[in-house]
């Protein structure tokens, strides 16, 4: 692995391996700013290396809390929880700086400190956390407000920023968990992305190194994730953060956390978020990524949709005497994959009705032979999933 040392590939070994030994299993998906503050605090209080203060504050007056630790002149930073309902980088960053805490004699972990600077924006969004919604509590996407500035969340983001000034920077997210790894019908475990600094995709140097940096990502989950990591839209946005610190000067990365079979809360996708993290920033420490070649980031797939919570096939779509019925395939997701597994909700939205072959997911189920009233499976129809599976078969995997 052309550029990574020794050192930094047994750091993520090893981090992967003593999860249990560091892992904050009290944080959970729902993380209120509250809670997250006590978990800041116990940590801050075990670790005097870490320093957390409140940066800011949101629109309804919540904290917005900034963490810094180590000293060196390479400067990094991160946020996470941008969009309220998209909790697994804000959980991994707790489990990294628990990292620190249980491991202070480490000396990979100690050279990060030694070497780098660090300055993380845990859930930057704490109102949109507390209601598990995305937007603001101003009914603003965080992520479209880079150019304008008018949320006091996007004005902090900045000013942390130009205080700051960092080399690299970490845009953390969740996406859809039905994204699936270019036609191969994988679902997307992780998605990256170096954004483009403006609409002529070009690279500037802040982007190649980006990519670079990409790409020692890549070769450090490929252990555990090969297969199913994607490369996220790269059409240049202007309203977004990680765009516009791009074309600032600022190496920013995406990391998008994706979904993981049999794993709703995304616990494995959560433990290789701080692994990969940890792991980047010792690449970071010894200028490693300078090295390493962009190739293993732009040969990623692309994101694509090939993936739905469940597919029942082969259903006869009874219309009445007004259309002649027809058989076809139905597509459903249900909406929260956070309180329960997909597949065990209630109710489901229809997302596509026809020939859904070439499709996989969480679940298939086969009608065949069995009528359904054809007007009730619209697209966007909210359906009794219950009562779907009470009539059907379950498919075997081929």
């Amino acid at each position: 692995m052309l550029g990574l040392s020794e050192a930094t590939l047994t750091l993520v070994k090893r981090l992967a391996s003593h999860y249990d030994r560091y892992m904050v299993r009290e944080a959970t998906p729902r993380l209120t700013a509250a809670g997250l503050a006590s978990h800041l605090s116990h940590l801050a209080s075990k670790d005097t290396r870490l320093t957390v203060e409140v940066g800011g504050r949101s629109a309804a007056g919540r904290p917005i809390h900034r963490v810094t630790f180590g000293q060196g002149q390479r400067r990094v930073l991160m946020w996470t929880q941008m969009h309220g309902d998209e909790p697994t980088a804000t959980l991994a960053v707790l489990d990294l700086l628990a990292a620190l805490v249980e491991f202070p004699q480490d000396a990979a972990l100690n050279r990060i400190l030694r070497e780098v600077q660090v300055c993380i924006l845990p859930m930057l969004n704490p109102d949109g956390a507390e209601v598990f919604q995305r937007r603001t509590a101003q009914g603003i996407d965080l992520n479209r407000d880079a150019r304008h500035l008018r949320t006091p969340e996007a004005r902090l983001l900045k000013r942390t920023h130009d205080d700051f000034v960092p080399d690299f920077a970490f845009n953390l997210h969740d996406q859809n968990p039905r994204y699936t790894v270019g036609d191969s019908h994988r679902l997307t475990a992780m998605a990256f992305l170096a954004p483009a600094h403006d609409a002529s995709g070009k690279d500037n140097m802040a982007r190649r190194r980006a990519k670079r940096l990409a790409a020692a990502m890549v070769q450090m989950l490929t252990p555990y994730i090969d297969g199913y990591m994607a490369r996220f839209d790269d059409t240049h946005e202007p309203r977004s953060f990680g765009d516009a610190m791009q074309g600032w000067g600022t190496s920013v990365v995406l990391v998008e956390s994706g979904g993981w079979r049999n794993d709703p809360e995304k616990t494995y996708l959560r433990q290789l978020n701080a692994v990969v993290l940890l792991g980047a920033l010792h690449a970071i420490a010894g200028d490693e990524c300078d090295a390493v070649e962009a190739t293993a980031y732009e040969a990623l797939p692309p994101n694509t949709s090939y993936f739905y919570d469940l597919i029942f096939e082969s259903a006869t779509l009874d219309f009445g005497p007004s259309l002649p019925p027809i058989v076809a395939d139905i597509a459903i997701n249900v909406s929260n994959h956070w309180q329960s597994t997909p597949v065990d909700a209630i109710r489901g939205r229809v997302m596509d009705v026809g020939d859904l072959r070439d499709y996989d997911a969480g679940e298939r189920w086969s009608l065949d032979g069995r009528a359904v009233p054809g007007h009730d499976f619209r697209i966007e129809a909210e359906v009794d999933v219950d009562a779907l599976r009470a009539m059907a078969q379950p498919v075997q995997p081929s």
